[in-house]
């Protein structure tokens, strides 16, 4: 299944890079819930795997997901994390709500 969408993080005072990428949903089999993956890279390091009952739904839900670790990740809360050389601020992924 192909990548479909990715946005580079960079960490304060490091070359390194934390890429998020989101890959195409897909459904299994007909009338099977669809699942869409993603993966950030390290510091945060997690890859997952979220089903809804459409495409859209399960492409939704898995950029949401994504956003929450990113923005409870350690490396955000204590403004190492950022986009486009700003720290601890806007990720340029939808915050989870209440934030």
């Amino acid at each position: 299944m192909p990548i479909i969408a990715t946005m580079d993080y960079d960490l304060l005072d490091t070359d390194q890079v934390a890429t998020l990428r989101v890959w195409q949903p897909e459904q299994a089999l007909p009338h099977a819930p669809w699942h869409c993956a993603f993966e950030i890279d390290d510091p945060v390091g997690v890859r997952r795997v979220v089903y809804g009952e459409s495409s859209l739904q399960a492409l939704i839900l898995a950029i949401q997901t994504a956003s929450a670790y990113l923005h409870s990740s350690e490396a955000y809360q204590a403004g190492k994390l950022g986009a486009y050389g700003v720290f601890g601020g806007n990720l340029f992924i939808p915050p989870p709500r209440g934030r």
